[in-house]
């Protein structure tokens, strides 16, 4: 109590309980339908401060700072696209079984709570050492983990100012409780353009689902994906205008004064005629302030890799969905346009070499380079896949031009579709598996002709 009472103690507390407001009506209704104390609530408070995300040293995850084996044991799954340890809800939920159960065990709520900070063993090897089943009594003869002697007179003394903080002398005020539309989208679906269709940001919806490791959402008929509130129909009604097969690839874009369809299709790196005909527009068509657009996918060749192009910061973008858009490092991308932080303005022009490339050598190079080496076809095709002469890609010709390739170690979507001269979005679309895992060695690829 004294500790929190200091500046920097009440700064800890003030964090915490500010950010409770977010989740206090879920973990007080998770709470209620698990038959548990109200107070564990502040369990949460002590293990992460109410953050979703937040990760130890030891690698525990989520709110309630669950591991891996914990997690799985009580149904908290970790695939390629969610860690559901971070998931608010479910994590909260959980921790009430964790809890009960630990209950169950022990007979006390003190042990219970210590032992879901040491674990059961170490509580039950005190209890059996000393005779004694009373956290104090264990708390005095020392004999339990100095972080868990102070973990449960920490979690009381936070119950006890959360009654009553302007007594404590702490000020701070609740943030709103979280207030959510939940929709299924029925498959993979980018965050970018969910957010560009409700007309959101990015950061918006990603703190909604915080159990997303990726901006794409999993392809699974059951994943439900948190809206703000008020905005589910719209995202129905207009989401409608996309092609499912289209909602990884494709974007929507809002036009804003003095946009025409070429400056638009400039963004994006695609034609005016593309946009023109995916919105069903003439070429020359004006537009509107506020008119929504989709935008088609654009293609990446071979040509433009380790080119440097520049490229205009939108809206909805972060350092990170940038660096994925281009397959480069958020490192890379920093460097190149001496960024010392993650955060970037909108309308900023970037420096960018597509796949994370130095640029391309001159031309006078590459053509005295090809007079010294004479290109056979098995030479090109060690080249374009990082391969040499030797070890070409292991593939199979197939009827109509397709090919078979098997992926080798250290080989990623970006370096197969440039061997190949196509896209990443056209791999993934003659491999719907794709989209429901991350690419492995070993896996067999269907090359389709690019048109």
């Amino acid at each position: 109590m004294n500790f929190f009472k200091t500046s920097r103690g009440s700064a800890i507390v003030e964090t915490g309980l500010r950010r409770e407001g977010r989740y206090r009506e879920m973990v007080r209704r998770v709470f209620r339908e698990e038959g548990m104390p109200q107070d564990l609530i502040y369990l949460a408070q002590a293990e992460s401060a109410f953050q979703p995300q937040a990760v130890s040293k030891a690698g525990a995850r989520g709110m309630w700072q669950f591991m891996s084996f914990a997690g799985r044991k009580y149904g908290l799954q970790k695939t390629w696209w969610v860690d559901e340890r971070q998931d608010p809800e479910k994590a909260t939920r959980a921790a009430a079984r964790d809890l009960r159960d630990l209950y169950g065990q022990f007979g006390d709520w003190y042990l219970a709570m210590a032992a879901y900070n040491s674990g059961a063993g170490a509580v039950q090897h005190a209890i059996e050492r000393t005779g004694y089943a009373d956290f104090w009594e264990l708390y005095h003869r020392n004999v339990l983990p100095k972080e868990t002697q102070n973990y449960v007179p920490i979690i009381l003394a936070l119950t006890l100012i959360s009654k009553d903080p302007g007594r404590y002398g702490i000020e701070f005020e609740r943030e709103p409780a979280l207030k959510a539309d939940t929709v299924k989208p029925g498959q993979a679906i980018d965050l970018r353009l969910v957010a560009e269709t409700i007309d959101t940001d990015l950061e918006t919806l990603r703190s909604m689902n915080p159990e997303l490791l990726r901006l794409v959402t999993p392809p699974d008929s059951e994943f439900v994906l948190r809206l703000p509130e008020g905005t589910a129909e719209r995202f129905f009604a207009e989401i409608a205008a996309i092609p499912p097969e289209k909602w990884v690839s494709w974007r929507r874009h809002k036009v804003e004064q003095g946009e025409t369809l070429s400056s638009i299709a400039k963004q994006y790196r695609v034609s005016p005629a593309e946009v023109a005909d995916a919105n069903e527009l003439a070429t020359g068509t004006s537009l509107e302030e506020g008119q929504k657009l989709i935008i088609p996918a654009a293609s990446r060749s071979e040509a433009s890799t380790g080119k440097l192009i520049r490229y205009r910061v939108r809206r909805t973008d972060t350092i990170a969905t940038i660096a994925d858009e281009f397959d480069v490092t958020t490192a890379e991308l920093r460097k190149w346009n001496h960024l010392r932080a993650d955060h970037v303005v909108r309308g900023t022009s970037l420096r960018i070499y597509p796949g994370g490339m130095t640029p391309a050598p001159p031309v006078s190079q590459r053509q005295a380079k090809a007079k010294d080496t004479p290109a056979t076809s098995s030479t090109l095709i060690a080249q374009r896949s990082g391969g040499t002469k030797q070890n070409p890609p292991v593939m199979e010709a197939r009827p109509a031009s397709t090919v078979v390739h098997r992926v080798k170690a250290g080989e990623t979507l970006w370096s197969i579709a440039r061997a190949y001269q196509t896209t990443v979005e056209a791999i993934q679309a003659g491999n719907r598996y794709l989209f429901s895992r991350p690419l492995q060695v070993g896996d067999t690829l269907t090359i389709l002709p690019t048109r």
